[in-house]
């Protein structure tokens, strides 16, 4: 499955499954930065951090800064929604949440391991 087409899935079907609760806008303004976020990691820019939220690698922009403000905003939302709906916690779910998306990543793009380093799928 394709990385983009992975994560709007994800946040669609996260979103889909608290409706009821969950920031009306939210798939909306996630998937209309996705392009955005995606550009940012293929240059290398902004990678994932172990949190599930991402992060500036590179002297960058306010706009880049902003994008990832934004971006890390709206998965904490989602993280707190998914620990809510299961019970668990937040963390938790964010953790799971980085996993998958560093299984899911393309080639060139950064991931902050567990000791703090940068590392390139």
């Amino acid at each position: 499955m394709n990385f983009k087409y992975f994560i709007f899935f994800l946040v669609f079907a996260i979103t889909f499954s608290f409706s009821a609760n969950a920031d009306s806008n939210l798939t909306n303004r996630m998937k209309a930065r996705l392009p955005d976020v995606l550009s940012a990691k293929n240059s290398g820019v902004i990678g994932e951090d172990i949190s599930g939220l991402l992060v500036v690698r590179t002297k960058s922009t306010d706009e880049v800064e902003k994008l990832v403000k934004d971006e890390n905003k709206d998965r904490n939302i989602i993280f707190r929604l998914l620990a809510q709906k299961t019970g668990g916690e937040s963390e938790d779910v964010a953790k799971k949440f980085a996993k998958g998306i560093a299984s899911k990543a393309k080639k060139g793009h950064w991931f902050k391991n567990s000791s703090g380093n940068w590392v390139s799928k």
